[in-house]
């Protein structure tokens, strides 16, 4: 018998797919833009960068809250924070930009069902998109 995950493993299960889910979502021919600087990347060699930081929950896999970024914007430039947020912008537009400031500080607890369920979500969308490149 298979020993069930905790709740720490589910999420750091959930952030692995839902990194490749973010990456690939995001990839033309196999390659990525930077959100933040505008460099191309192979998708394995770019991160998933988030704007509102992952330790903030409600927005931790929020799908507009996380973009493609290499790694000197993502860990050596703080995330670019101000041109992630010109990209959230432009792209989602004003409202949302302002409903994930404000989510991003909610409390928010997940269940070992909402995390099954995400997995399995973008599980199924990455093998789905992986069949595509």
């Amino acid at each position: 018998m298979r020993k069930q995950l905790t709740i720490s493993g589910l999420e750091k299960k959930l952030d692995r797919i839902f990194s490749v889910f973010v990456r690939l979502r995001h990839a033309r021919n196999g390659y990525c833009q930077c959100v933040t600087c505008g460099k191309w990347h192979h998708w394995k060699d770019i991160d998933a960068g988030h704007y509102w930081k992952r330790q903030h929950q409600a927005t931790r896999w929020d799908e507009r809250n996380v973009h493609p970024q290499d790694t000197h914007c993502n860990k050596f430039r703080g995330g670019a924070e101000a041109e992630h947020a010109t990209y959230i912008l432009a792209k989602y537009g004003k409202a949302v930009y302002d409903e994930l400031a404000v989510k991003h500080s909610m409390i928010a607890k997940f269940t070992r069902a909402d995390l099954e369920g995400m997995i399995e979500k973008y599980s199924g969308l990455v093998k789905q998109m992986e069949r595509h490149t």
